[in-house]
Order: structure tokens, then C-alpha cells, then sequence
């Protein structure tokens, strides 16, 4: 009997020798590296980084990256444009190329500008790796495919220059002031710039070289701010002194610069002032409280 308390207690001792052994090794295999992930701005006209540290094993540097990529900034000043959802499926290095499949969630951009963002912000991250010579994205095992119907295929770092191009979707209305048909145009960010106020400077040179005068003539952005989800947009007072009248020309005139606005995920709503100063009344609206998108006008 003490022959065999004695052999069970040698084989209890050996295996936590063992696993005392195991853990010492797996601690000794563990890398730590400080790694920069890259983020939008709250307006989504810029690209940050932030860096954080990482620990990982051999062969799931990647990985571990990209998975703390997906799970966010934690900064009040930038948000993730990835898919919440987003699930990595695969993700395999060779010939110094990453090939990395991701679950269908990583397409439900809420804008053209969120599209660009999250291809930008993987592929900045994952192409910091020297040994890293580009990234290939793919949705379920297909191709990811640009709003523009290209296929994006190997990238490269983004340059994230002081200036660069952005795509904005502006909303002008059909020749019979039905709908508001949305106009996919790039135009280029200085570091320091506001996207929202560009895009209302953008509406009234188009509206203005279309001849579609939805923003009517003579009309001037005084002052653009952004704050809780509500943009507030100072025109002057041309804006309702020049106006043709009509419900109909009001209603493209306000929802032009609503459904425009309201495309950038941080603005919900638009409050509109005239020379610094909130209007009751436009005519046929109550002016002086925010508008929210109205999808039922776009042409489709």
C-alpha cells in the first residue's frame, strides 16, 4: 500500500514539474511590441494612429494585431471605422503578402468615406511590419470590391500626408425637384479641416455650376460646427431672401444640405441659423429646430 502512495505521489510530482515547465517555456515564447493602429477622426476626415502594446506568440503577431485593431481606440477623438461585427476568418502571410479573410459584417459601411476608412485603416496597420510588402482583403473568400465596382487587390500604406483626397456624396435634385439624386465627387482635406464645412462649400459651387441654384444664389457659409451629433450650419441672408418660394424648392433646398451632412456617421441631425441667428419660420418649415435625413426623397 505505501508502495503505492509512494508511485502516485512521484507521478503527481512529475506532472506538476511538467506543467510548472510548460508555463516557464510558453512565458519564455511570449514577444511583447509596441504596435500603432490607425483610426478615423470623429468627423472621419482624418486617419490617427494610437500605439499599444501587444503580447503574442510566434506566428500570431498578425492576428493579435488586427484583432486589437477591431476592438477599438478607446480615445474620445477617433472611432473604429471596422464593423463592430467584423470577424477575422483567416489570416496568412506568404511571399511577405498578408491575405486576410474577413466575415461578411465588414460591408456594412454606413458611407463611401466609412468604406475608405476601414480598407485604409487595416491596411496602415498592417503593412507598420517591415517584413510586410502588402495586405490583400478578402469578404467570406471573394474579392472586396470598391463602391466603384474595382477590385481593390494588394495595398500598400496609405499616404496620410497633410492633404488628401476624400469622397463625398452630395445630394442635388432631379430636373423635376422631385428627388434628390446623390453625386459621388472627390475633393482634397488639409490637415485641420472640417469635412462638414467642405461639403457645404462644395454643395453651393455645384449647385451654382449646375444651375440647379437649390442652394439659392448668393448664399455664403458664415460658420460650421459640429457638437453631439448636430450640425449647425450659419448661412447668410440670402439663403431665404434669394429663395424662388414653394414648398417644393424649400424642401430641396434644406434636405440638400441635410442628406449630404447626415451621410458622415457623427451628424444625426442639422441646425440651421441665419446670420448667427435662429429663424422661426422658412416659409413652409419650422426652422429653428434640427432636421433630421429624410431618406423618402433620394432617388434610388
Amino acid at each position: 500500500m505505501r508502495k503505492k502512495i509512494y508511485f502516485i505521489m512521484m507521478i503527481l510530482t512529475l506532472m506538476i514539474f511538467a506543467v510548472g515547465c510548460n508555463d516557464k517555456v510558453l512565458e519564455n515564447n511570449i514577444k511583447k511590441q509596441e504596435v500603432k493602429l490607425y483610426y478615423s477622426s470623429n468627423d472621419n476626415s482624418k486617419i490617427h494612429w494610437v500605439t499599444r502594446p501587444i503580447e503574442y506568440i510566434d506566428g500570431e503577431k498578425y492576428d493579435v494585431t488586427l484583432n486589437a485593431l477591431l476592438n477599438g481606440p478607446y480615445t474620445s477623438n477617433m472611432v473604429r471605422s471596422i464593423n463592430e461585427k467584423t470577424k477575422i476568418l483567416s489570416l496568412n502571410k506568404k511571399n511577405n503578402i498578408l491575405y486576410i479573410d474577413l466575415s461578411k459584417e465588414f460591408l456594412n459601411f454606413k458611407s463611401n468615406m466609412n468604406e475608405v476608412n476601414s480598407v485604409i485603416t487595416i491596411s496602415n496597420t498592417l503593412n507598420q511590419f517591415e517584413e510586410i510588402h502588402g495586405i490583400e482583403i478578402k469578404i467570406e473568400g471573394k474579392d472586396l470590391i470598391s463602391s466603384d465596382g474595382e477590385k481593390y487587390g494588394i495595398l500598400k500604406p496609405f499616404n496620410l500626408s497633410d492633404e488628401k483626397n476624400a469622397a463625398l456624396t452630395l445630394y442635388l435634385p432631379d430636373e423635376n425637384l422631385e428627388y434628390l439624386v446623390p453625386i459621388k465627387t472627390n475633393i482634397a482635406i488639409k490637415e485641420g479641416e472640417i469635412i462638414g464645412k467642405k461639403v457645404i462649400e462644395e454643395l453651393i459651387k455645384e449647385s451654382d455650376k449646375q444651375g440647379y441654384n437649390v442652394v439659392p444664389k448668393g448664399t455664403k457659409l458664415l460658420k460650421y460646427s459640429e457638437d453631439k451629433g448636430i450640425a449647425s450650419v450659419d448661412l447668410s441672408q440670402e439663403f431665404i431672401k434669394n429663395s424662388s418660394g414653394g414648398s417644393t424648392s424649400e424642401t430641396m433646398a434644406i434636405y440638400s444640405v441635410v442628406n449630404s451632412l447626415t451621410e458622415f456617421e457623427n451628424i444625426n441631425s442639422v441646425l440651421f441659423l441665419i446670420e448667427g441667428k435662429s429663424i422661426e419660420e422658412f416659409s413652409h418649415y419650422e426652422f429653428n429646430k434640427p432636421f433630421s435625413r429624410d431618406e423618402s426623397l433620394i432617388k434610388h
